[in-house]
């Protein structure tokens, strides 16, 4: 099919379904289909993935300088603070869940220094006895406030270069993937990432003949 005849029939087909059809409305919703039905090309994905991990590096390391001076916190406290601002209190063991996933032991002690810091404080969970509540401190939201500040400071200088629209882009489509990921470890978090182990060994197995 000629380019033009195709887009022609895009067009067509799209304005019958689109109440006031734009043409802006349909480019985006063209490219869009158009990128989905493109094969990705093998290696992509952990480019991508080392292409996020060394942009995360990087952005910790800027975060790890300027807690220097503050002797009181950790990079690890604010992802604490920031996930308890978020969700309002919550169980201790899916706070540690959430943010360890499977290294319990280290989230613990994390806790415990943050609630003897005055950043946290905890309560017997009234629906299982067993369990313990815990939630922002005064001290703590007026930390993870400023905290949040200056970091939202050196990201936008790290980020500076980046068009907007790639920066909305990118943050919509980094927030679906770990929003689906993290319900998915929360809902079945035993299933899931047996899931995953299982898909590994599979792979692993291939490289051992």
């Amino acid at each position: 099919m000629e380019p033009v005849v195709q887009l022609i029939s895009a067009w067509q087909e799209y304005a019958q379904h689109a109440g006031k059809a734009s043409v802006k409305d349909f480019c985006q919703d063209f490219l869009a289909k158009k990128k989905r039905t493109t094969p990705v090309a093998k290696g992509s994905d952990l480019n991508l993935a080392k292409q996020l991990g060394k942009a995360n590096s990087l952005v910790k390391a800027y975060f790890k300088i300027a807690l220097r001076q503050l002797l009181d916190m950790e990079l690890e406290w604010y992802y604490f603070l920031d996930a308890l601002a978020a969700a309002g209190e919550i169980r201790k063991n899916d706070i540690v869940s959430f943010r360890l996933l499977g290294e319990p032991t280290t989230g613990i002690d994390i806790i415990n220094r943050m609630l003897k810091a005055g950043l946290i404080a905890e309560r017997v969970d009234p629906d299982d006895k067993r369990a313990r509540l815990i939630k922002l401190t005064s001290k703590g939201k007026h930390r993870h406030h400023q905290l949040t500040v200056l970091f939202d400071e050196i990201a936008r200088e790290v980020f500076r270069a980046m068009d907007a629209d790639v920066k909305i882009k990118m943050e919509a489509a980094l927030a679906k993937l770990t929003d689906d990921h993290s319900a998915a470890i929360k809902d079945k978090k035993t299933k899931a990432l047996d899931a995953m182990e299982e898909s590994v060994k599979k792979f692993t197995r291939t490289l051992k003949h």
